[in-house]
């Protein structure tokens, strides 16, 4: 079985016959970590849902050279929405992973009563949706600056369907369109929380009987309620 060709990060539109030179950190990662040889094909993917066929050309003061072959057919953004109450860095560093690779439009950190973590930490988020992204094959989500919950609602399109996870609510009906779903803090969005988000609209949802650590939670809402 053929394996697809190794994805990697690049902020490119170039077009098909091209060189582009990536990064230093890209660079790294095609030639040390993962072995590409000059001749092998890869492809490169810009974080908006392009994705280009390419080939290693050659290497210049350690930094890779690509030369683009093709455009390929676009990624197709997922349609959730994650609105995510804030956790302890790494916690949240494996929320950022999951959410890419389970196919989050965009991901909104709260900055929730419960939440203990504070801080704009969306550099390294964002290089750590582009490394699962890369892995995955998805299109990394639109990591959106750690705000309040009522500016996160308030930040949501108009007809969304929106959904709260609460503990001991009633298993979510199928989803009807795109969907915006809220998942709290270790601990759990307070009743204040999600009365708020009930009065613009939310569905309270149940995720099974068992407690969950908060970025268990994660994953159990996007595979069950995405």
């Amino acid at each position: 079985v053929l394996s697809r060709p190794r994805r990697f990060w690049c902020a490119t539109d170039a077009a098909p016959g091209a060189v582009v030179t990536l990064d230093d950190t890209v660079s790294h990662h095609v030639l040390r970590v993962t072995g590409v040889a000059p001749g092998e094909e890869l492809e490169l993917f810009d974080g908006h849902g392009n994705v280009y066929a390419g080939r290693l050309r050659s290497v210049s003061s350690g930094r890779a050279e690509v030369e683009i072959l093709t455009l390929l057919p676009p990624l197709v953004l997922a349609e959730p929405i994650l609105l995510a109450g804030l956790l302890k860095h790494s916690a949240f560093d494996l929320v950022v992973r999951m959410a890419t690779e389970l196919g989050v439009r965009k991901l909104v950190p709260v900055l929730a009563s419960r939440s203990v973590a504070r801080g704009d930490r969306r550099d390294r988020w964002a290089r750590i949706a582009r490394s699962a992204a890369a892995q995955s094959g998805a299109a990394p989500p639109e990591i959106a600056p750690p705000s309040s919950l009522a500016d996160a609602l308030a930040s949501l399109p108009s007809g969304i369907e929106l959904v709260v996870c609460v503990p001991g609510a009633p298993r979510a009906p199928p989803a009807a369109g795109p969907r915006a779903i809220l998942v709290g803090p270790e601990g759990g969005w307070t009743a204040d929380e999600v009365s708020e988000a009930v009065a613009v609209g939310a569905l309270p949802v149940g995720l099974g009987p068992r407690v969950l650590r908060a970025d268990t939670a994660v994953v159990a809402a996007l595979t069950s309620l995405g």
